[in-house]
């Protein structure tokens, strides 16, 4: 079964089977939910003062959380240019994200996201920060050098004498 919000019918139908009398794992059979989906909803979104639940006052809550998550949350163009401001004084995006923790609510994840897509946008706020040197790319598909010595060079030609190429046994060398 996947998950999916309850929708506003389903939560009316919650509401009319639990007036009924039935239980909360009778309701998820009904409604063919898991049973603590039920009970989720019915303890996020029941009256405090009576425990009762109604189906509009549910409604009205889970619009009201939605809003307010910080998925919602987006940045206008002057908090972004406070941002700029800052990286252009060479700080640190984990410094501006300390320094505006009480009035702006930004993780330094978003900061780098924003340099980022101004960097693809032909910006040059990618050059204000501090490894802006090194170059930012993906790994995978990559020659895997673990284990491996830089500038040595590993072919058996050139680490072992003339008189070890003709050896019969794998793995012993005679130096």
């Amino acid at each position: 079964m996947t998950y999916h919000q309850i929708t506003s019918e389903e939560r009316y139908i919650l509401a009319t089977l639990r007036t009924q009398g039935l239980n909360q794992s009778e309701i998820a059979r009904e409604l063919g939910r898991h049973r603590s989906t039920i009970s989720r909803e019915l303890k996020r979104n029941s009256a405090r003062w009576d425990g009762h639940y109604r189906p509009s006052k549910a409604i009205e809550r889970t619009a009201g959380r939605r809003s307010r998550s910080r998925r919602n949350q987006r940045f206008t163009p002057s908090d972004l240019r406070r941002v700029d401001a800052q990286l252009r004084e060479l700080w640190s995006p984990e410094q501006i994200c300390g320094r505006l923790r009480g009035s702006l609510s930004i993780s330094h994840e978003t900061i780098y996201r924003h340099v980022w897509r101004d960097r693809i946008l032909g910006g040059s706020l990618h050059t204000c920060l501090r490894g802006a040197r090194k170059r930012r790319r993906k790994r995978y598909g990559a020659y895997d050098s673990r284990g491996r010595l830089a500038g040595k060079n590993t072919s058996a030609s050139g680490l072992s004498p003339p008189s070890c190429a003709a050896r019969s046994v794998t793995g012993r060398s005679t130096r």
